[in-house]
């Protein structure tokens, strides 16, 4: 059985737009879980692109994706009852896709995937640093050539669906770790990035 937990959003406050969404979609997890079909299909409709562009970064493969896309709203719908948090709801199906990605890898590959690795000591005005403008193609192609771990935690972070404690609780890591992560990614990204533009 999966758990979860409510984290606050880290950093700037939320907008009265984001925080009317965030609401709004309380009400439909909250529905859903009295088995109310429509409030799931706005929920679907809310989050099925996000989700199956996250999936697509972790599982290239075109039709696997789909088809773990797929597998995830199906245990999204039967283990709604699960959910205790209806708030928090984007991490805990965001947990199931990047669950699902990593059992369809660990079958098909027999890889070791998603260990942790050690947090580096960065000064945290490292961290800080202005986020870069990409061209979404650019962007898109160059993730893809990403090792795995920098393209989940990118994708994320791009999404802009998660605050940096929902994309560690996703990640099953503190936030410190993915503050490095992002950090080290995001250089990673921007030397590629500059690489294509060379």
């Amino acid at each position: 059985m999966m758990t979860e937990s409510v984290s606050r959003t880290q950093g700037a406050e939320l907008s009265g737009e984001e925080k009317l969404a965030r609401m709004e979609e309380v009400v439909w997890v909250t529905q859903a879980k009295l088995n109310d079909s429509d409030a799931f299909r706005r929920l679907m409709a809310r989050y099925e692109r996000p989700l199956f562009y996250f999936l697509r970064k972790l599982v290239p493969e075109g039709e696997s994706a789909l088809d773990l896309h797929q597998e995830v709203w199906v245990d999204v719908w039967r283990g709604l009852q699960t959910l205790q948090a209806p708030e928090a709801f984007r991490v805990w199906i965001y947990k199931i896709a990047r669950n699902k990605a990593a059992r369809y890898r660990r079958n098909e590959f027999r890889e070791q995937l998603f260990t942790e690795s050690l947090v580096e000591n960065i000064p945290s005005e490292d961290l800080q640093d202005e986020e870069p403008v990409f061209d979404a193609e650019t962007l898109h192609a160059a993730l893809a050539t990403l090792p795995l771990k920098q393209r989940e935690i990118l994708t994320l972070h791009y999404l802009k669906d998660l605050s940096i404690d929902e994309i560690g609780e996703v990640l099953e890591c503190p936030a410190g770790t993915v503050k490095s992560r992002l950090y080290h990614a995001r250089k990673a990204l921007r030397r590629l990035l500059e690489k294509r533009n060379l």
